[in-house]
């Protein structure tokens, strides 16, 4: 039998819904002489007729059985069934593009080394995106390589994205372990061992993230633990074989992976929690020391509290660094001589703790900062513009020293301090203040010698001293100035540098003409800006309006390519409205238009949070007005119940002034009424001289109710999922926060239930004991009007098609930080494409900050600034958690359930207040395939009505006017 040029293994378990797909890429791949066997690692499902069918269609494919024992095993068992000169992996749920192994194999036919690895997407909600943890390595095609060299090849741990030399994977007998995350202990082996490695900038595979699989359940304690032994392994083997990446190698892994174990920790009890704990100490035992010294001081802290088994400090600890760690300094202790910095997290200095005053140094968390974001020349005279500081040092303290540099030659330059309160703002902390670390650098470069010189600086206070290459300042971009004779001034990847002077390729200057952007151009041309083309006038030049919403834009020619600049400063940042529009350059010079909130340098962050607390108390003694303050969503909505008790309001012609919050100035201003920017001045002034605040979320940590003020707290949904204080007990740690409950609740003076399921609920979760206003949800009084057709008009809905629109709920699981990701398991290209007759519509959650761009047909509405317009335009809706389907049932049409992860959602993420399985107005659906069937087929089951008597009693579309009834009376109703 001829031997195959490539066998390429592919177990799977339980995923029928994904494995056509990988199965058609990979009979598609341009190289056709290939071998699949594919492993079937004891599905359940339909997988392994589709697998058969396969084989069946296609002799390439072999089939091989096993009982569920892993997906090591599984792929050790191909390996071993596998006769091709080349090797390689697949998993069941992913895809590969049609070029991958031709050219994985044409780059080892070509160089002979014995690894080819190429570059990879993710595919998230349908969509691919570049894979973040492969970007580096893989950045530059780069033949005949290897790890020690390449040490950004640390991070390509998967197995997927590479093609062995069957020779060489059976001369050092590769096997994969018989547990999770098995694929370290064979790739950095293999690239330690191999004579030579080709690195392929090409994207060779596609990784489908999913909600349900391995990696996305990474904290739970047997993943954890699989996770420690893998590292572990690794960890031995560098030692071993390769000293010099060892470090490297447990640094990088030890930043990321033990933050696993530790967020397991909050949580894990008895058995496991010991098992985690001594999975711990014996990794600890294995890393490289320098793995865990070089760690910050709040790393530190949790690792010697988890070793010592210090498990409630720890946990302490843990919110600490959620809740405080932006506001903890440095500070010092000792007398004279012996005094010293340290890091001011808990236990530091306790003596019932003992922690050693080791775990808290800061020589870690004593960075430099430093970026440069502007140059002027004067004739040969250049001035750079900057500012530079250590993180967790007053910078009023400190010295700064600039120079540039050449082959250990350093040309200072002269330093003018220079206030620059945008260093503190930017800095995203609030114990130090870094308006004092602006500086203005210059020298003659008549003085400076012909060559290359890059600018360095340091920054001083006391014994601490730290230096580096200033970076370009984000904001400004990269950029070339006008030349000083022999050298030109650009500001690139490597921060400031002076170079021989280029040839400017700029086409275009920009300028402010009252508040447009005025492009002039060498040729007079057309230029596309917002998928608008836009002409030059009589003058040459071409006017743009730029965006009213927060982003960043391109401006581009009728032929796509981008709009250069010329060499020079482009013009200042200009306010216009709530927003304040700047300019930004890439590397060769294209124009980029960036839009932001237009809050002062001492209104942004976290320090101007802490320094303007002053001027709210000043405000507070104002005397009230009559104003009412509605904030919605934190200010990132006009909607909701604010937008409907305002509307009511207005339209009794009331004396009252209407001011909204606003995030960012993303939605239009409702009609007689004034925008504040949220945390501003105008912000805080409002909240302390209102007669009325009407929200539907909390308010910002600064607020305090002034005497004389009615808060009215309207809240945003009908509770399936637990709220509040009922959160506490449940397995999942959350991301975000509960303490708000201790400092907004008691100012309510007015809650709104939307229902009698509600109010019991709601009094417990959050610990509230005021007065519950019973008289159901504003909002859903315009589920009462008659404008489905005119919202379809305005949404751009073909006649005749039908409306599903999808408003799933957020996940606690999906957040990292501030960032919410929005989970779309939903395959809306393949919906779309089965439901021709239907347009869909994409609502995403107001706390999602992350989400794939909608393609159309699918039509993004997360912007539309009403959701019960949308109700009223859809067919049926499709949901899974979210209170949608509490306002939905208002209308009596039709609900979809999209419920892929229940039992992880009920379990362990949420909980629920009631048992949704038996009381779902509507099928509950798990795969995209079983969604398409149910919108077919929508209809209105039987608890559909016993769902609507039980949570809508009090929705008749009067509940507006009985709140504000209610509000400017004064009295109280329970």
């Amino acid at each position: 039998m001829t031997r195959p040029t490539l066998s390429v293994v592919v177990p799977f378990h339980d995923v029928a819904e994904f494995l056509p797909r990988c199965l058609n890429s990979l009979a598609k791949q341009r190289l056709k002489d290939i071998e699949y066997l594919l492993v079937d690692d004891g599905s359940t499902d339909g997988s392994a007729v589709i697998a058969k069918e396969k084989v069946a269609a296609d002799p390439r494919f072999r089939l091989i059985e096993q009982e569920n024992r892993g997906l090591g095993p599984a792929r050790n068992a191909g390996a071993r069934a596998a006769r091709g000169t080349y090797l390689a992996f697949a998993d069941g749920d992913d895809t590969l593009p049609r070029t991958a192994y031709a050219s994985l194999v044409g780059s080892l036919e070509a160089t002979g080394s014995d690894l080819a690895c190429g570059n990879v997407k993710r595919i998230v909600g349908g969509r691919l995106r570049p894979s973040a943890g492969h970007a580096e390595a893989f950045a530059a095609t780069v033949t005949g390589t290897h790890i020690r060299r390449r040490h950004a090849l640390l991070a390509d741990r998967t197995i997927w994205n590479k093609v062995f030399r069957r020779e060489f994977w059976d001369r050092h007998g590769f096997e994969f372990p018989a547990r999770r995350y098995e694929d370290s202990p064979v790739t950095i082996p293999a690239h330690v061992l191999s004579t030579s490695t080709d690195v392929l900038e090409e994207v060779v595979y596609h990784w489908r993230v999913r909600s349900g699989s391995i990696s996305q359940r990474r904290t739970e304690p047997a993943n954890v633990l699989d996770r420690l032994a893998s590292m572990r392994q690794v960890s031995e083997f560098l030692n071993e074989h390769a000293p010099r990446l060892w470090a490297k190698h447990d640094l990088l892994v030890t930043e990321f992976d033990l933050s696993f174990l530790l967020e397991s920790l909050e949580t894990a009890e008895g058995a496991e929690q010991e098992a985690l704990l001594d999975s711990l100490a014996e990794t600890l035992g294995v890393l490289h020391p320098k793995a865990i010294a070089r760690q910050p001081s709040i790393r530190r802290l949790e690792l010697h509290l988890a070793a010592n088994r210090m498990v409630p400090e720890l946990r302490e600890v843990r919110m600490f660094r959620r809740a405080s760690l932006s506001d903890a300094g440095a500070v010092r202790h000792g007398w004279f001589k012996r005094r010293r910095w340290f890091m001011d997290y808990p236990y530091l200095r306790d003596p019932a703790k003992g922690i050693p005053d080791s775990v808290y140094d800061p020589s870690v968390d004593f960075q430099l900062k430093a970026v440069v974001d502007g140059v002027e020349m004067d004739g040969t005279r250049m001035t750079a513009r900057g500012y530079a500081y250590i993180t967790h040092l007053d910078s009023s303290r400190t010295t700064i020293d600039v120079w540039f540099q050449r082959e250990g030659v350093r040309l200072p330059l002269e330093v003018r301090r220079v206030t620059r309160m945008d260093a503190t703002a930017d800095s995203g902390q609030s114990a130090t203040c870094h308006d004092d670390a602006g500086f203005e650098a210059s020298i003659d470069l008549a003085d400076v010698p012909r060559g290359r010189w890059n600018l360095h600086c340091s920054v001083r206070d006391g014994e601490v001293v730290r230096k580096g290459v200033p970076e370009a300042h984000p904001d400004t971009g990269y950029r070339r100035y006008p030349p000083g004779g022999a050298h030109q001034p650009s500001l690139t990847e490597e921060g400031l540098v002076l170079r021989r002077p280029v040839k400017d390729r700029g086409h275009a200057w920009v300028e402010w003409s009252g508040d447009r952007i005025a492009v002039t151009t060498r040729k007079r041309q057309r230029l596309v800006f917002q998928k608008t083309i836009h002409r030059p006038g009589d003058d040459g030049r071409v006017l743009i309006t730029p965006p009213a919403r927060v982003g960043v834009w391109r401006i581009r020619k009728t032929d796509g390519t981008p709009l250069r600049l010329r060499v020079g400063v482009s013009p200042s940042p200009r306010r216009i409205g709530v927003h304040r529009v700047s300019f930004r350059t890439e590397l060769e010079g294209e124009v980029l238009v960036v839009v932001q909130p237009a809050l002062e340098d001492d209104e942004r962050g976290r320090f101007a949070e802490r320094r303007l607390r002053g001027t709210v108390r000043h405000f507070r003694k104002n005397p009230i007005r009559e104003t009412v303050v509605f904030d919605a969503y934190g200010g990132r909505l006009a909607s909701c119940n604010p937008r409907a008790i305002f509307e009511e309001m207005r339209s009794r012609d009331l004396p009252l002034e209407y001011v909204w919050v606003t995030r960012d100035g993303s939605f239009e201003t409702p009609e007689d009424s004034r925008v504040v920017l949220h945390g501003s001045k105008e912000h805080e002034h409002a909240l302390a001289t209102a007669r009325y605040l009407v929200g539907n979320r909390t308010q910002p940590n600064w607020y305090t109710k002034p005497p004389g003020q009615t808060y009215l707290q309207t809240w945003h949904g009908t509770p399936l999922k637990k709220l509040g204080h009922d959160l506490r007990d449940l397995p999942f740690r959350r991301t975000e926060l509960l303490d708000w409950m201790a400092r907004d609740v008691p100012q309510w003076d007015l809650l709104i239930s939307p229902n009698p399921f509600s109010t019991p609920i709601m009094r417990r979760a959050f610990g509230y004991r005021g007065v519950v206003l019973s008289t159901g949800y504003p909002r859903n009084d315009l589920l009462f009007a008659d404008r489905s057709m005119a919202v379809r008009r305005r949404l751009g809905v073909p006649p005749g098609k039908k409306v599903v629109l999808y408003a799933p709920t957020w996940r606690d699981d999906l957040h990292r930080g501030k960032r919410r990701r929005l989970s779309m398991e939903l395959d809306l290209a393949r919906m779309q494409f089965a439901l021709k007759d239907h347009v869909v519509l994409v609502r995403a959650h107001h706390l999602i900050t992350d989400r794939p761009k909608i393609k159309a047909p699918a039509i993004d509405v997360t912007g539309y600034p009403e959701i019960a317009d949308l109700y009223l335009a859809a067919d049926v809706l499709v949901t899974d958690y979210s209170s949608a389907m509490f306002d939905f049932a208002c209308t009596g049409k039709p609900m979809v359930f999209f419920t892929y992860d229940l039992e992880r959602y009920r379990d362990t993420l949420r909980g629920f207040y009631f048992d949704f399985t038996a009381e779902a107005p509507g099928p509950l659906t798990r795969t995209t395939d079983e969604t398409i069937d149910a919108i077919r087929e929508a209809a209105v089951p039987a608890a559909y009505r016993t769902f609507r008597q039980k949570f809508c009693p009090w929705d008749d579309g009067r509940a507006s006017s009985r709140v504000v009834d209610i509000l400017l009376s004064g009295s109280r109703m329970a």
